[in-house]
């Protein structure tokens, strides 16, 4: 066997070891009692050790060099030999017995998290979120591979990029979106938001939710959904891929829109092309490319009013006639893309949200780099808040407790969020342009073209390119915000009758 196929029978095994692991992942957030976190955390350390261990074996590393001096590799090997290279480097310059403490403490620190959350009292988490801030700083110094450590936390998620660069996108992102701001909340024909607070029946919003994700072509032959305190989306191999979503029963939005959020996610792992399949090529370009596509799914085309010119009577008419009796089309499409301030990120608007991000980016950045400590975050978070958005902050779990990221020490990805906002405007404004149909075929509840052009241009390449060089191969031009703004100018103001 030569030395490629050698390579990729390795990397098989070692994404088979992740799948298990993520396994684990999705059985902690789904299924496990609360009094078995202990033991589930001894669970995913050793299997943590395991990967670990057989990634910076001495095979791999010989490997990884004999394929870096084949010159007629084609382009996905060529791709797999520099993902390997790019993890092999990242694993052997941590130990082994920072992976097992990062993999233990990650699991007590969620369920301290999820605790935390309920009482809405943050003592309780901050000591298990101190240790994770120090563990993972201890990672970014011995990475090393950024102009400053949160530079180095930040590429684990998107490839290539700094904070000098993510920040000259949001100096110029956020004024531009503070003035759109400011134009609508002074409209005098706003939204009537009421209509999404209404009581929905948890039952009857599930079983909508599962029709929708279903007529995505969300194939429940090979995923299903669930339910979580924080949605998600995980992959347990390339034929099987789970979502979750949340029910409230007087907010309609999380529950469905978390669904079509995470089916975005979710269309992207299923649509990987065959010869990548359980390969270290099966996964996102990076996670803003992943964002573009659940923030494409959940607000370009899941709050457009073509989409629930189809959806809308289903929901009235067999799920919640009484609920709706009142609502129209207009009236409830209006109400779906209100723009307002508010507390949590999952239910923020398009406009607002980026507005979370830049906060938490913020924060982030001083965090690791040793400006603040963790018992401080709850203040900075309040004040920095009130500041951005005109809202005090008068709990807990409306203001730092909210997301779940930092408890499994993901420092670094809450910018790719806002990245992908950026990325899937791009992209979606490039497929418009070739399928100008496309709203048309929401209106019929037909979802194959805009997937059929998603599988063919982002989908099926997995890790092969690079998030900004899969951007320029699709559009021609590097990361562009303008398309953005356009598209949040030309859907709201009709809305808000600016």
């Amino acid at each position: 066997m030569n030395a490629i196929n050698q390579l990729k029978e390795e990397f098989t095994e070692i994404r088979r070891l992740q799948y298990i692991t993520a396994l684990l992942g999705w059985d902690t957030q789904v299924n496990l009692p609360p009094g078995s976190y202990k033991g589930r955390s001894e669970q995913v350390s050793i299997m943590e050790k395991i990967t670990h261990e057989k990634l910076i074996s001495e095979k791999i590393g010989k490997l990884i060099s004999e394929c870096e001096k084949i010159s007629d590799l084609d382009t996905i090997d060529s791709a797999m030999v520099r993902e390997a290279r790019r993890l092999y480097d990242h694993e052997v310059k941590i130990p082994t017995e920072l992976v097992i403490e990062i993999a233990k403490t990650s699991i007590l620190s969620h369920q301290a998290w999820e605790k935390a959350k309920e009482k809405s009292d943050f003592s309780i988490f901050e000591p298990l979120l101190s240790k994770m801030i120090e563990l993972e700083i201890e990672v970014a110094k011995k990475l090393d591979t950024g102009p400053t450590l949160y530079s180095t936390l930040i590429d684990l998620y998107e490839p290539g990029a700094t904070y000098s660069w993510i920040k000259s996108v949001f100096d110029g992102l956020k004024p531009r979106l503070v003035s759109i701001i400011d134009k609508l909340t002074s409209s005098n024909d706003k939204p009537n938001f009421s209509i999404l607070t209404r009581k929905y029946d948890p039952k009857k919003q599930w079983d909508f939710s599962v029709e929708v994700v279903k007529k995505l072509q969300f194939d429940t032959n090979f995923g299903r959904q669930d339910k979580s305190v924080h949605p998600f989306t995980t992959t347990l191999s390339s034929t099987d891929t789970r979502i979750t979503t949340r029910i409230n029963e007087n907010f309609f939005s999380p529950g469905i829109f978390g669904s079509i959020h995470e089916c975005g996610h979710a269309l992207y792992e299923m649509g990987f092309k065959k010869e990548i399949h359980d390969t270290i090529l099966a996964d996102g370009a990076s996670m803003g490319i992943h964002e573009s596509q659940s923030r494409m799914y959940e607000n370009i085309i899941g709050r457009s009013k073509e989409f629930w010119t189809h959806f809308f009577p289903i929901l009235k008419n067999n799920y919640f006639k009484d609920t709706l009796k009142d609502v129209n089309l207009d009236e409830f499409h209006r109400a779906i893309n209100t723009v307002q301030p508010s507390f949590i990120r999952v239910e923020a608007d398009e406009v607002t949200y980026a507005l979370h991000i830049i906060l938490r980016f913020e924060i982030e950045h001083d965090i690791i780099e040793g400006k603040i400590e963790s018992a401080e975050i709850p203040t900075i978070w309040n004040e920095k808040f009130e500041k951005l958005f005109g809202l005090q902050v008068m709990k807990d779990s409306d203001g730092m407790l909210q997301d779940v990221h930092w408890s499994g020490g993901a420092f670094g990805y809450f910018p790719t969020y806002a990245l992908g906002n950026l990325y899937g405007a791009q992209i979606y404004s490039d497929a418009l342009r070739k399928h100008p149909s496309l709203p048309e075929d929401y209106k019929k509840g037909d979802f194959t073209n805009i997937l059929a052009y998603l599988r063919e241009n982002v989908h099926q390449h997995g890790k092969i390119y690079q998030p900004r060089d899969l951007v320029k191969r699709i559009t021609n031009e590097d990361l562009n915000p303008d398309y953005f703004i356009e598209y949040i100018e030309n859907k709201f103001y009709p809305i808000y009758k600016i």
